[in-house]
Order: C-alpha cells, then sequence, then structure tokens
C-alpha cells in the first residue's frame, strides 16, 4: 500500500511537472488570479464592514451606484435624470443583482464579485507585463498589485475603478501589441476597448491623444497615409460604442430643456455625461481644497443635489468651464498653488501600503470625500514619487521606449488631476501603467549586472516575500472580525456621520 501511494504521489507531481513544462502562461495566469482573490476573501473575512454596500475605508458613489442598480434590475426607470455619472459600472451592478439576487442587508456575494474581477484584472495584467517586463518582474508587479491596500480596499467595494482597471489595462495590453497601428479586428476591439472605458470613467475617451502620441513614436518608416485609416477604423468604433448612450442623454436632455423653458437651454449632445462644466467650476474657485469640494453647488441650495431647475446651478452645468477659467486667470499664484494641492492629493496614493494591515504605513488616517482612506504620517509617497519620476525618465530613452506608454498614460492623469479634483483613488485607477515604471529603474540597473546572480535572483525572491501578506490576511480571517473608530460631520436631524464629509479613522 505504501510503495502504491508512493508511486501515486511521484506520478502526480510527474503530471503537474509535465503540465508547468506545456502550459507555464496558463498555470502563471491560474497562480495570480487565484492568489490574488484568496487574498481579497481573506481581507472581506477580517473586515467588520463585509456586508455593508460600502467599506469604512471607501464610500464613494456606493449610494448612487446602489440606487441605479437597484431600478435596473427590478426594470423600473424613474423620471428623465440628468446624466451626471458613467453608466457601465451601474449597469454592471444592476446585472449582479439580476444573477445573484436583489440585496437582502448583506452585500458580500456582490462584494465577492467585484473582488473576483479585479483578481482576474491582476492575472490579465500580469499576462501581458511578462512579455515587457519579464517573468520574474512580472511577478513582482502583479504581486504588489494583489497586495495593494488600496486595491484590497476598491476591489471589496462598489467602486467604478474596479471596472476601469480592467478596461485601462486591455487598452495599454492592445496598443503594446500592435505599437505603431492596430490592424483589422484589433483595431476593432481597441475602439471598443476604449468606448467601455469611457463609459466606466469619462476621461478615458481623452487618452486618445495620448496613446495616438505614442503611436507615432513608434512607426518607424510606416507612411501616413497607411497608418491613418487603422486608427481612424479604432477611433470610429469608439463612436459607435458611445452613440446609443448619447442618444439616450440627448432625449433626457431636450425633456429636460422642455420643462425648463423659462431657462437656458442645456446642450443635447453629451457623449457620456454633463459633468464637466461644473466639476471644473466646483474644482476651481477660491475655496478649493484640491480635492472634491461641493461648495459650489451647497451655497446655490439643494444640499449639495444637483437641479437643473435651480439657475445658479444650471448656469455652473454650463458655464462652469468659463467661471474656473476666470478665476483661474484672475488669480494666476493662487491657481498654481491649487494645482499643486491637486497633484500633492492624487500622490497620496503612493503613502497607501500592502496586504491587510496597510504596511507599513497602519490603518490611523482619514478617509477624504468621495475618496479612499490616507494614512497618517507616511513616508512611502515622496520617495515612491521620486522613484515614479526616474522611471518616466527613463521611458523616454531609445531601448525603454515601449514604456513610454505608461508614461503618456500617467501624463494624461496628471493632467486631468490638475484641471479637476485630486483623488488619491485616481492614482491607485492606473496601477496597470504605475508599476511597471515604478520598477523600471530596478529594471534598467539589473539589466547591467546579468551576470550578477543576486541581480537576476531579486525579483523572484522580493515577490516570495511578499507571500507573507497572504499568512498575515489568514490569521486575521481567523480571528474576530477588526473594529474601528470613525469620527467626523454629523447630520443635524439624524445624528448619523455624514459619508460626503472628512472621517477620522482609528482602530480600536
Amino acid at each position: 500500500m505504501r510503495d502504491a501511494t508512493g508511486g501515486g504521489m511521484r506520478r502526480l507531481f510527474t503530471s503537474a511537472s509535465n503540465l508547468s513544462a506545456r502550459h507555464p502562461v496558463a498555470l502563471g495566469v491560474s497562480a495570480v488570479f487565484g492568489l490574488s482573490l484568496l487574498l481579497r476573501w481573506l481581507f472581506l473575512q477580517a473586515a467588520p464592514d463585509r456586508t455593508w454596500p460600502f467599506s469604512i475605508f471607501f464610500y464613494g458613489d456606493a449610494r448612487f451606484f446602489h440606487a441605479y442598480a437597484v431600478d435596473l434590475a427590478r426594470g423600473h426607470e424613474g423620471p428623465a435624470a440628468l446624466p451626471y455619472h458613467p453608466p457601465l459600472f451601474p449597469w454592471l451592478l444592476g446585472l449582479l443583482y439580476r444573477v445573484l439576487g436583489m440585496p437582502r442587508g448583506d452585500a458580500s456575494p456582490y462584494k465577492l464579485a467585484l473582488a473576483t474581477l479585479n483578481a482576474a484584472t491582476v492575472a490579465f495584467t500580469w499576462w501581458w507585463w511578462r512579455r515587457l517586463l519579464g517573468t520574474g518582474w512580472s511577478l513582482l508587479g502583479a504581486a504588489l498589485f494583489a497586495g495593494s491596500f488600496g486595491w484590497l480596499v476598491l476591489s471589496t467595494t462598489y467602486s467604478n475603478e474596479v471596472l476601469y482597471a480592467l478596461f485601462l489595462s486591455a487598452t495599454c495590453a492592445l496598443m503594446l501589441q500592435h505599437r505603431a497601428a492596430p490592424s483589422g479586428w484589433s483595431a476593432v476591439l481597441l475602439g471598443v476597448v476604449m468606448g467601455l472605458g469611457a463609459l466606466t470613467r469619462a476621461e478615458h475617451l481623452y487618452l486618445w491623444p495620448f496613446l495616438l502620441a505614442w503611436a507615432w513614436r513608434q512607426r518607424g518608416e510606416t507612411a501616413v497615409r497607411t497608418l491613418a485609416p487603422r486608427w481612424g477604423v479604432a477611433m470610429l468604433v469608439t463612436a459607435l460604442v458611445l452613440a446609443p448612450w448619447a442618444a439616450h442623454n440627448a432625449r433626457v436632455l431636450r425633456e429636460l430643456n422642455v420643462r425648463t423653458p423659462h431657462l437656458e437651454p442645456l446642450p443635447v449632445l453629451a457623449p457620456i455625461t454633463v459633468y464637466g462644466p461644473i466639476n471644473f467650476a466646483m474644482a476651481n474657485h477660491a475655496r478649493a481644497t484640491g480635492g472634491f469640494t461641493p461648495d459650489s453647488v451647497n451655497q446655490v441650495g439643494q444640499e449639495g443635489f444637483l437641479d437643473v431647475t435651480n439657475p445658479a446651478q444650471r448656469h455652473l452645468l454650463l458655464h462652469g468651464y468659463a467661471e474656473g477659467l476666470a478665476w483661474m486667470g484672475d488669480h494666476p499664484l493662487d491657481a498654481a498653488r491649487l494645482a499643486w494641492a491637486k497633484l500633492d492629493r492624487w500622490l497620496d496614493g503612493l503613502q497607501l501600503g500592502w496586504g491587510t494591515t496597510n504596511w507599513p504605513s497602519g490603518l490611523s488616517g482619514a478617509r477624504p470625500p468621495v475618496d479612499v482612506f490616507v494614512p497618517e504620517g507616511a513616508w512611502l509617497k515622496w520617495p515612491l514619487t521620486l522613484l515614479l519620476l526616474a522611471g518616466a525618465a527613463l521611458s523616454l530613452r531609445p531601448a525603454w521606449r515601449d514604456y513610454g506608454l505608461f508614461t503618456a498614460v500617467l501624463l494624461h492623469r496628471a493632467l486631468i488631476t490638475v484641471a479637476f479634483f485630486g483623488y488619491t483613488r485616481g492614482l491607485l485607477a492606473i496601477f496597470p501603467v504605475l508599476l511597471p515604471l515604478l520598477l523600471l529603474p530596478f529594471i534598467v540597473l539589473t539589466a547591467r549586472a546579468p551576470a550578477n546572480a543576486w541581480a537576476r535572483r531579486l525579483p523572484a525572491i522580493a515577490a516570495a516575500a511578499l507571500l507573507v501578506l497572504w499568512v498575515e490576511a489568514g490569521a486575521l480571517a481567523r480571528s474576530a472580525p477588526r473594529r474601528f473608530i470613525a469620527s467626523g460631520s454629523t447630520d443635524r436631524a439624524s445624528g448619523k456621520l455624514i459619508q460626503d464629509d472628512w472621517v477620522s479613522i482609528q482602530p480600536d
């Protein structure tokens, strides 16, 4: 019996070894996905908010997403409402409500579904990273992505960044695969991905000029007349993906104009949302802080809710860009300080650490309005910022110009941040391009010492060290859920915490 058992085990290991040799990439994708999902599941088990539709560490637009998804799942269509949010994430949530059943006081099934989507994004990102970074460095990047505390939070709550990271990752994968120009079906696929990404986060649409600029640098001697039709097809497909939602918005805006004939009409052309002008005005004024501040809306009434019948709010919906630019022109020094404050808030995404305890930054800090938790007194931010700038600079060199795609996306996001709000979650959303740039300086250094055994083994050693995060998460999941003390402004009527304001968070 012992020999038979031993022979069976040897055959099992031999089969596993043969499978690994024949399908190493499939095995790697499966391992990255499984480990990423396991860590997210363990994180949920240790979280006191696992049944809530939002997280202690991130509230965001959870209330809107839930209400919209409930209406979709029930087949209800209310009166025409201003198209303020991109629709794709609430559509996904509504689909989950249909498939998994309507919420009954426990949001954990939907959170686990979103965690699964994000684990798949990590695995997919590793799949195309390995072609550029190599197996070792891509595994380290995947471990950093999977173990990121910010992503453990975002992937286990109602956050449209979960969906957006997938589309950004797919955009970069397609661009790197075709570089100078997509061919045939790849142009169609890129157009679809860009359209879906824009329906998740509207600013993704304005990534097109940055992608084309990078592709222009990659074109070599290919003639413009050869490239132009291919890129034209991709952008046309993006427009076709957006067309049904744009038609819906046009119908809604016409109806709103009919209901308010005494007010200046709203433009009916809105491919995704109408929030550009009013957000720009809210982001650029004398009392702006760099993050989300609804003062420009609150001061004209409606207790923070948009109302197209309110003349002051209507003015910002129509002329918000002019209002914001006028203030910037009149106060250039204040505008420059505000731009830096926005970037500073955005770079707070580098303060977040790894694992369920947010090592080494800790779990004491604050949650800004409509943003993710930021730890207090963290030291990671500026060293990682310098490393990121070094990676971006190296990507401009001919030997590493493929990484220039990541720098183009980073620049796009930085400009969006300067124009609008500084969101910590905005930096987390671009992890598929952020991590390769952070790793690039190390890749360059180790490439110069190919004979050094430690240089070759560094990424594998670092990735293995990060597995401690999974052990830590397992230990915490076996204990009682952790407790936290949240404090901040409260509603006068109900006495409840105002979730859209600053909230201080401390471990209990």
